[in-house]
C-alpha cells in the first residue's frame, strides 16, 4: 500500500474543495486566514516586508481579495498576525526544551539548538522575524521588541538564581536575547539560514560568558598561596630565639 505523501513546500497552500461543500463559512473563513497567515513568511521573503501587496499575498494563499479584507484591515495587520505566529511558535518550542533537572549548560545547548533548528529549516520565518520585523514600522518594531523581553525572562528563569545576580538583570537578560538576534539576523542577510545550526558552539559560549558559574580566579588562588607569612610579633621571635 503507497505511503501516503506529505505536502511540500512547492505544492503551495492546502486548498478547501471546489464548488458546492458542507463546510461552516466560520471554517471556511478560519481556513482562508491560516493560508494567508502561512503565505506572508514567503512573500515578504521574496519581496522585502516594503515591496510586499495585497495582491502578492492573496496569490500566495490562493484566496480571493475578497477573503483578504473579511479577515485584515490591511496588510500590515495581516503580517503583524505572521509575526505574532511565529513567534508563539518559536516560544512554545523554547519552553518546551527549558527543562528542570538538567545543567545551565544542557538547556542552553537544548534550547538554542532546538531554536536555531527550526529556524533554518524555516529560513523564511527566521527573516520574518529577526530582519524584516524591526523595521516594518513602528507598531511592529514595538512587538518585536516585547518579544525579545519575553525571551529575555524565559531565560533568566531557565538560569537559577539569574535574577539575584545583579540589580541589571533585565537589561543583561535582553543584552544576550539581543545579540542572538543580531548574529541571526546577519546569517539570515548571508543567505546562511539553512547553516544556522552552526551558531549553536559560539552562540551557547556566549550565552554561558554571561550565566554560567564563574570558576575561583587561579590568579587569586596563586597569589594567596604565594603570598609571603607575616612577620612573627617581637616576642615571638624572643621566644624562638630561646628555643633554638
Amino acid at each position: 500500500m503507497a505511503k501516503a505523501r506529505g505536502r511540500t513546500k512547492d505544492e503551495g497552500p492546502r486548498r478547501l474543495p471546489r464548488g458546492r461543500h458542507a463546510l461552516d463559512p466560520e471554517q471556511v473563513r478560519a481556513d482562508q486566514r491560516r493560508r494567508l497567515i502561512e503565505a506572508v513568511p514567503r512573500v515578504v521573503a521574496e519581496h522585502g516586508y516594503s515591496a510586499t501587496s495585497v495582491a502578492d499575498i492573496v496569490k500566495a494563499a490562493a484566496v480571493s481579495r475578497n477573503a483578504f479584507y473579511a479577515n485584515f484591515g490591511s496588510k500590515q495587520e495581516c503580517f503583524v498576525a505572521a509575526h505574532e505566529a511565529c513567534h508563539e511558535r518559536l516560544l512554545e518550542l523554547l519552553e518546551a526544551r527549558c527543562e528542570r533537572g538538567m545543567s545551565v549548560e544542557e538547556r542552553v545547548e537544548t534550547a538554542l539548538g532546538a531554536a536555531l533548528a527550526m529556524l533554518a529549516a524555516e529560513p523564511e520565518a527566521g527573516r520574518l522575524l529577526f530582519v524584516e520585523a524591526p523595521g516594518a514600522g513602528r507598531e511592529i518594531a514595538l512587538r518585536h521588541y516585547e518579544w525579545l523581553r519575553r525571551y529575555g525572562a524565559l531565560l533568566r528563569s531557565a538560569v537559577p538564581g539569574a535574577a539575584e545576580k545583579s540589580s541589571l538583570a533585565v537589561e543583561i537578560d535582553q543584552v544576550v536575547v539581543g545579540g542572538i538576534a543580531t548574529r541571526v539576523a546577519s546569517e539570515v542577510l548571508q543567505g546562511r539560514a539553512r547553516d544556522l545550526r552552526l551558531q549553536i558552539p559560539p552562540l551557547v559560549a556566549y550565552v554561558l560568558a554571561f550565566y554560567a558559574p564563574k570558576p575561583a580566579s587561579k590568579a587569586g588562588e596563586t597569589a594567596v598561596s604565594q603570598a609571603p607569612e607575616a612577620a612573627p610579633a617581637p616576642g615571638e621571635q624572643r621566644r624562638r630565639r630561646a628555643r633554638s
